[in-house]
């Protein structure tokens, strides 16, 4: 393992076996510096940098390197989950901002479809789309696959306000994700469930500010923002199905 850092951009650089060489963004001089005294290279970088860092692949000139699969999402939270969990089995994430219009339907799985449809054309080459559902049992599904435009509509008291007088303040978030080759269509899903607070905490999105999802104490804001982590199961998510699928699907020789 070959590293090099340049303190000005935070950009840290490592080369793995075979040649690949990999760019982490935003990376404080006190992580690299750390890194270097680490009695172990390899334990270090899977505890404090993987999955904790966006990064992409470049070549031996310092360009990007396309990688097998693109992973069309806005949100960098979900972009360093899906690259931690493809990075164990050697899948090459590529992150594109494309300019993908965002149907509007009651169903999270056909959003992600269509949206996975869409940066095919766009990208031409292998996309993964994601879209997430939220389920407010007392609310009867509200807001369902809206989520993403109900929260620049209503701020966290507004949804508490609609929580008023509900005994049963279980919410679920189903998280969506497709993977569309051009012939292909795969779909992955994965519900967690938690529970609505009833005071706003963290910054961040309005639903975020609410939910305290199972096994956790704080809200997902809170988490995302002091961590910069998700709350998913690290070993139980959307992300690990993929890998573990397309992972399987290279040994078998279709893709």
């Amino acid at each position: 393992m070959s590293i090099g850092y340049d303190p000005k951009s935070q950009l840290l650089e490592i080369e793995f076996r075979g040649d690949r060489i990999y760019r982490y963004e935003d990376v404080e001089p006190g992580v690299y510096e750390r890194f270097m005294r680490a009695d172990s290279f390899g334990q270090y970088f899977f505890t404090n940098i993987n999955g904790r860092y966006r990064y992409q692949r470049i070549d031996e000139a310092g360009k990007p390197k396309p990688e097998g699969v693109v992973f069309v999402t806005g949100n960098p939270i979900k972009l360093r989950d899906m690259q931690a969990a493809c990075q164990g089995y050697g899948i090459g994430i590529d992150h594109i901002d494309l300019p993908v219009d965002e149907v509007q339907s009651y169903d999270a799985e056909e959003v992600a479809v269509k949206k996975a449809k869409q940066a095919y054309k766009l990208a031409g080459r292998p996309v993964v789309a994601n879209d997430a559902f939220w389920n407010i049992i007392a609310l009867h599904g509200f807001p369902g696959a809206f989520a993403r435009y109900m929260d620049g509509w209503l701020k966290a008291e507004d949804f508490l306000r609609l929580m008023e007088g509900k005994t049963d303040r279980t919410i679920g978030c189903t998280d969506t994700l497709v993977y569309y080759d051009g012939k292909r269509t795969k779909v992955f899903t994965e519900t967690v469930w938690g529970k609505i607070t009833d005071a706003p905490r963290g910054t961040g999105k309005s639903l975020q500010q609410i939910v305290i999802v199972s096994g956790e104490t704080r809200t997902i804001a809170e988490i995302e923002s002091e961590e910069h982590r998700s709350c998913i199961d690290p070993d139980n998510n959307v992300w690990n199905d993929f890998a573990k699928w397309y992972s399987l699907q290279r040994r078998i020789g279709r893709a």
